[in-house]
């Protein structure tokens, strides 16, 4: 984005300054009278300050990810001079398998930005970087304000919510989200899978009158097996235990009579390639499963990644989140679905079972992320 803060006598001089300056297309953002002082402050004057802006040049850069160099003249009988490239931004447009990292754009935004955008502009570009979103994402809400002219407090919300809102995943209304018939989550250690299983299946046992069973397949942690068989219990829900492919097809005849199966699986280190066999080895990802990858909302914006990535050949249909109530900031939770574009489908807020789970739609999470 090209701008410039022109002060002039006049507007008419002032426009004719930002033709010269930034040509036919710019825009013009926001102008006020100011008062300059001249002869050592002697004298005062009244002047016109304008701020405009060139929006084909924030196109470039938001579409491209690279920061804007001029192009220095070819001298004579020299080759001519290549500017390299200073910086790889991480857009929504790339997969979230083979995009590189995201890198910093802080001395650049400082540079272009601060005392040239309004204030109130500035104010949220600031407040989204406080919640974790990354400079790819903040410039593309601020392309979208000044492209529609918003620059007003009162009406930044409103367009803002809009703008976030349209960069994640759209929410499939017309089905419930519980849908299939067998239900597994699957994540790494630490999680909270297991409390998560339970509420959602005392959500369909309690909440919609659905016949509800379990299978585990975390063999590794006794304490796994007798927690779920407790939760079973108090939903009496039969349980099942498997340890192999053939365990799970039994499971499967038993339980054909029932509305969903909710599938526990090991929380083991997501890096082991072993885990993502063992998992696959085990369970059938067909039309028939519906899966869910579970993550702490208090992971890093990279581990999260990471673990996608790590489960790139599982299908994933959407992402729970665990333990919001422990952080105070969701702009990761926001950034790592609209990257992937894998629909976020539950929150959960604490270790209370069933109460502490929320269904989220994206103008929630939005919601969440601005207040």
């Amino acid at each position: 984005m090209k701008m410039k803060k022109i002060t002039a006598n006049s507007m008419q001089e002032a426009t004719i300054q930002i033709r010269q300056q930034l040509g036919q297309d710019a825009v013009i953002l926001n102008s006020k009278t100011v008062v300059k002082r001249k002869l050592f402050g002697l004298k005062k004057q009244q002047m016109v300050e304008v701020i405009a802006v060139l929006d084909q040049d924030f196109e470039e850069r938001a579409n491209q990810g690279i920061k804007h160099v001029p192009q220095k003249p070819v001298l004579p009988k020299k080759e001519p001079i290549e500017t390299p490239v200073k910086h790889q931004s991480f857009t929504r447009e790339q997969t979230i398998q083979t995009a590189p990292s995201p890198q910093p754009l802080q001395y650049e935004r400082n540079e272009r930005h601060v005392g040239v955008l309004p204030d109130s502009l500035m104010a949220v570009d600031q407040k989204l970087k406080d919640q974790g979103l990354d400079d790819a994402v903040r410039d593309q809400c601020l392309k979208g304000l000044l492209t529609q002219g918003v620059v007003k407090e009162d009406e930044i919300e409103k367009e803002l919510e809009k703008l976030l809102t349209e960069m994640l995943p759209p929410h499939a209304s017309e089905k419930p989200m519980i849908h299939s018939k067998y239900i597994v989550l699957f994540g790494s250690t630490g999680a909270g899978k297991t409390t998560t299983i339970a509420k959602l299946a005392a959500k369909m046992s309690i909440g919609h009158q659905k016949r509800i069973a379990f299978i585990t397949t975390d063999t590794y942690r006794i304490a796994a097996i007798e927690q779920l068989k407790t939760y079973a219990e108090l939903l009496k829900a039969p349980l099942e235990v498997c340890y192999s492919r053939e365990d799970f097809v039994k499971a499967q005849q038993t339980f054909q009579d029932y509305d969903h199966i909710f599938i526990d699986t090991a929380g083991r280190n997501f890096k082991e390639a072993a885990y993502i066999k063992e998992l696959t080895d085990i369970i059938p990802f067909d039309e028939s499963i519906q899966s869910f990858l579970v993550m702490s909302a208090t992971s890093k914006y990279q581990d999260m990644k990471a673990m996608v990535k790590r489960f790139e050949h599982v299908p994933i249909d959407h992402f729970i989140f665990t333990k919001v109530d422990e952080t105070d900031t969701i702009g990761t939770v926001f950034q790592i679905s609209a990257e992937s574009q894998i629909g976020l489908a539950f929150l959960t807020n604490g270790q209370n079972v069933p109460e502490d789970i929320l269904e989220c739609s994206p103008l929630e999470i939005t919601r969440m992320v601005l207040k």
